[in-house]
């Protein structure tokens, strides 16, 4: 009996340890509502990174398991990005830049989606606005290595310095 509650003890210390030493996940990022981004970027003006996506789009539930759940990209959103997600089909309003933007229920879509896609509704979609320029939209679903060299460029401000061709020939893919 006492040999029995040592052997449970062993595989409980056993199970801590392993526990303990299993790599930390990094944490999921940090998606902020826009009203939630203006403010923070009151304090540190860093490039927003928007996702635009719908409940029933199959593509935007892909990037959601495998993309947006990938450590590396994670980790860089987070330090690089402020990181947005909207719902082209919230029925709430939504405020952006002071201006508030409604759903309309005749094209089942808030009007935000509309303004940062204008007008191109290809879902999921990213838009990229930079600290200085304009924004860059990318319709359509991506990986986690196919979003580094794009998120990097913009997040790490090589759009300021780098032409996209220069930055392409010095560009070297890091993440799996």
């Amino acid at each position: 009996m006492v040999s029995d509650k040592f052997k449970y003890l062993n595989i409980l210390c056993l199970l801590a340890l392993i526990a303990w030493d299993a790599p930390k996940k990094i944490k999921p990022i940090n998606w902020m509502t826009p009203q939630g981004m203006e403010v923070k970027q009151l304090s540190r003006e860093k490039p927003v990174l928007v996702k635009i996506y719908t409940d029933w789009c199959v593509y935007c539930k892909q990037m959601d398991a495998t993309t947006w759940v990938n450590d590396s990209l994670e980790n860089y959103v987070n330090s690089h990005f402020y990181a947005i997600k909207i719902d082209a089909e919230h029925q709430d309003s939504y405020i952006w830049q002071g201006e508030i933007f409604e759903y309309k229920p005749r094209f089942k879509v808030n009007m935000l989606a509309v303004k940062l896609l204008q007008g191109n509704m290809v879902y999921p979609s990213l838009v990229i606005i930079p600290t200085h320029g304009e924004p860059i939209i990318l319709p359509g679903a991506y990986t986690a290595k196919s979003l580094e060299k794009i998120l990097k460029y913009y997040g790490d401000d090589y759009n300021e310095k780098l032409s996209e061709e220069a930055w392409d020939k010095i560009f070297v893919e890091n993440w799996k």
